[in-house]
């Protein structure tokens, strides 16, 4: 199949409402009720922040198509650089900002786009990390995206399927100074995941999560305008409910993605589930 350059954008846009719509939601998080401003968003469990850890690892993977077969719906390769999120849901959202087509103020999301990719590409420095299982204590600099990954998969996986990780952390150590084998990589994993998730993820949980909100806001934002202008009543299911549609461009042929256009479009006309918040400063100081 082959797909138009407005048919990626709402495929692209579609996906990552539903992503932020199962990460970002009353079910994983407690409201912040009347204090949306200068707010700490809580857990409903330490169960919820796990699953929060790893459906955000899935946000924050290589689209990729099986095996060595074709990038699915022909979206394009992302390059070989330095930035580790240009492999991630991210480098598609970036690349809808540059040539925006559903709507035509594209400001906000690429902002909100921008500044998360930024704040993950940056490095924590966390002091004194101890590493029991190897007898290891460094003063480790790692980036964000990096251990946000890393907590991910341990939450996720058997250390049977964490040899991608364990390579990682040894690279990672290395980088600090701290060589270690494939064996202590791997007997390091269980302190990793005190470190990367009950510490350092779950500090920084709430500013993910309003960076997320914020996109999911931004993609709304961008995409309302055109929803109310191509919308169209076609009949009448009871005296209170109209059938309506949207009007279809022309660029939109292959039926999932006209499915996904609609569906991204009809998602402006109810309210949103969770409110716009800022998270307090004093959650975003460190690491």
């Amino acid at each position: 199949m082959t797909f138009t350059a407005l048919e990626q954008e709402a495929i692209v846009l579609n996906a990552v409402m539903g992503m932020v719509d199962d990460m970002v939601n009353h079910t994983i998080f407690c409201l912040p009720g009347e204090k949306t401003e200068n707010t700490n968003l809580l857990p409903q469990t330490s169960g919820t922040l796990r699953q929060f850890a790893i459906l955000l690892r899935d946000f924050l993977s290589t689209v990729a198509g099986r095996g060595k077969g074709p990038m699915p719906f022909g979206l394009p390769r992302p390059p070989n650089g330095d930035n580790a999120t240009d492999n991630t849901t991210l480098f598609y959202l970036a690349r809808v900002c540059k040539n925006p087509l559903i709507g035509t103020n594209v400001d906000f999301l690429e902002i909100q786009t921008h500044s998360f990719i930024e704040w993950l590409e940056c490095s924590a420095v966390v002091p004194n990390v101890w590493l029991a299982n190897i007898e290891v204590e460094v003063n480790l600099t790692i980036k964000r995206i990096d251990f946000i990954r890393m907590g991910g998969d341990i939450g996720k996986h058997n250390f049977l399927r964490l040899g991608g990780q364990a390579a990682r952390l040894r690279k990672i150590l290395g980088e600090n100074g701290v060589t270690i084998n494939e064996s202590q990589a791997y007997a390091a994993l269980p302190d990793c995941w005190d470190w990367f998730h009950t510490h350092l993820f779950a500090y920084h949980a709430s500013t993910i999560a309003e960076f997320l909100n914020n996109i999911r806001y931004a993609i709304r934002l961008y995409v309302t305008p055109t929803a109310k202008s191509s919308y169209r009543v076609t009949g009448k299911i009871d005296d209170y409910i109209d059938r309506y549609t949207f009007d279809r461009p022309t660029e939109i042929k292959n039926e999932f993605a006209w499915a996904q256009y609609c569906e991204l479009l009809n998602s402006t006309r109810h309210k949103p589930n969770f409110p716009f918040f800022s998270v307090t400063q004093s959650l975003k100081s460190q690491f």
